[in-house]
Formats: C-alpha cells, structure tokens, sequence
C-alpha cells in the first residue's frame, strides 16, 4: 500500500535522526488517518485546542481557590466589571489585538491570561507529538486517548502551579479527582500510561506517605510544617499517573531546580511566590517564622510550582529521562 510505503520511508528519516525507536514493521494505517493526523492542520489544531483550554485554566485559576464558579458567570474586567464579549475572550488573539487591555476601560489585563494560553498550547502541541504524531511516524497508530489524557495531566499541573505561586496552596479538587482517575485508568488500562495498577498504586501511597510523614515529624518533633500536605497529594497524583520512576524524578529534580531557581531570585531580592505565606494564611505558629531552618534566605519558598515543573518534563521526556537515569546508575 502506498501509505505503508510512506511511513516506512518517514521512519528510516526519523531513525536517522535519533527521533524514532527502532526500525520495526509498520502496522496497518488507514491512508486517510494518516494523512490527516500527520497533516500541519492538525499540529496547528492541537496547539489551538490547547489554548482554548488554557482560557478555562485561567478561570479555574483564579476562581477555583476562592470557592467561586468556574462555569457562571461570565468573564469580566477585574477594575470596571463590564462582561467580556465572545469575540474579546479568544485565547492568545483577543489578547494581543486589545494589547492586553479591557475594550470597555482599557484597563491592562495580567500577561499572564496570555502566558497560561501559550503554556496550554504548547503543552498540547507537545503531547500530541509525542502520542499522536511521532506515532504514527515511527509505524505505529498514534492515540488521540492517550493525546488527551497526557494534555489532561498537563493542563492540571499548570493550574497547580499557578495557584500555588498565589496562594501557597494545591487545591483538592485538581488534584484529588486527577489521583483517583489515574489510580482507574491504572486498573482498567493500564497500557495507556504505561504504568500499571501496583507501580500506580505503590507510587501513589509512596509520594504522599513519605511527605506526610516528615510534615507529621516535624510538628510532632517542633510544632512546624516541613512540607504543605498538599505537596503530598501533589505527589500522590504525580506517582498514580507517572509511576514510581516519575515520581523520583519529580522529587529529586523538582528540589533541585528549586534551588537552582529561588536562590539567584532570592540574592536578587526577588520573591518566588506573588503573596507572602504570612500574609496568605496568617500567623499560624505551625507555618514557622521566616528564621526557621525550612526558609531558603530567610524566605519561604512554595515547593508545588517546582514539583509540577518536574512532573511536566516527566510527561513530555519520559523515555530520555528513563535513558539517562538508566546511563546514570549503569543499567
């Protein structure tokens, strides 16, 4: 069949790159799928449809914490309340064709509706290639299942992020949800994610016992938290999803890129977060004093965005960050 040609001329190019796992027979494509999953319209719809989610994300952002609707009402200007029109809330143009102010006041709007617009988009895009295109290139089907499901985990790190760079806190109802349905997907299919149900259930009860563990020690041993619990359940939902190499990746990559980033900022007099912890939460005597020995140059510093940064490396370069921990302890 002249598609099966194609794709076994498009692998030994993409062999040649270092892009594809190695040369083995093609399994049976339809020519139509083909064309259309490996068509530039479809990249261009995968980082589009990222986008439009990344507009929802930013609701959830800044409503989900605060107890309001993520669904009602309609988005309105923070200074002058006029309701955002259909043709201005459309993700990354309106934004830039306004010049990133309200149409009623002109007010500016944060960069950031346009930054989480962008990351979603190209977080999609990423996944897509990953699962759907590269796939397909390397002769194998693709999965717009699997496509979805990756963006999915995605798209709930970057909400977990952003809310934790405001408030200092994961919100449950992200990452809760996100565990259980990782812990089913493990059960039910687990060649999906590649991670099946005792490494996803393992994984799971490890990142969360082992956070909670030293925050309960260390408000038994000195009435402060070492760690947030929701840096637990973070971790909970990265091992259900990731398994127990993801998970160790997070850990250990997230501390270090962590230090990596708070202390050049820190030096600079910059902090990390956009709220004080005290400020936020309150002179709770259990959150500790910015002397305490968790403080990182006096300041508290969130682990959660570093965490979540980690786990979307994990996502979107699992199998070269297998090759180089593999490198790295010899096997």
């Amino acid at each position: 069949m002249p598609y099966a040609d194609a794709t076994v001329l498009t692998l030994s190019v993409a062999q040649s790159l270092g892009s594809a796992p190695p040369l083995h027979l093609p399994v049976e494509v339809p020519a139509v799928w083909l064309e259309l999953m490996l068509s530039p319209w479809a990249r261009v719809f995968a980082f589009a449809w990222g986008a439009i989610w990344g507009s929802f994300a930013n609701v959830v952002i800044y409503r989900m914490p605060r107890g309001e609707s993520v669904v009602h009402p309609r988005s309105r200007c923070p200074a002058c309340g006029h309701a955002i029109s259909g043709f201005d809330n459309v993700p990354i143009v309106s934004y830039l064709l306004l010049r990133g102010r309200c149409r009623s006041c002109k007010a500016p709007f944060s960069p950031r509706y346009l930054m989480v617009e962008l990351l979603a988009g190209m977080l999609s895009f990423a996944t897509f290639m990953t699962v759907v295109h590269v796939p397909l290139v390397a002769g194998s089907t693709g999965s717009l299942v699997q496509w979805q499901l990756q963006f999915l985990l995605c798209l709930a790190l970057l909400v977990v992020v952003f809310v934790d760079l405001d408030l200092w806190i994961i919100p449950d109802p992200i990452v809760l949800p996100m565990t259980g349905l990782g812990l089913v997907l493990a059960v039910a299919v687990p060649d999906l994610l590649g991670v099946g149900w005792m490494a996803a259930f393992g994984s799971a009860a490890a990142g969360y016992g082992v956070f909670a563990g030293i925050r309960w020690l260390y408000l038994r041993t000195r009435g402060i938290e070492a760690l947030g619990l929701g840096d637990a359940k973070l971790l909970a939902m990265v091992g259900a999803w990731l398994g127990p190499v993801g998970l160790c990746w997070c850990v250990g990559a997230g501390a270090v890129q962590g230090l990596m980033v708070a202390l050049p900022m820190l030096a600079m007099g910059k902090s990390i977060a956009n709220t004080d912890l005290h400020e936020v939460h309150g002179d709770d005597p259990e959150l500790g004093g910015p002397n305490d020995d968790r403080a990182v140059m006096g300041k508290h510093v969130p682990f959660g965005p570093f965490l979540g940064l980690a786990a979307l490396e994990y996502v979107l370069l699992g199998p070269e960050i297998d090759a180089l921990l593999q490198m790295l302890v010899g096997g």
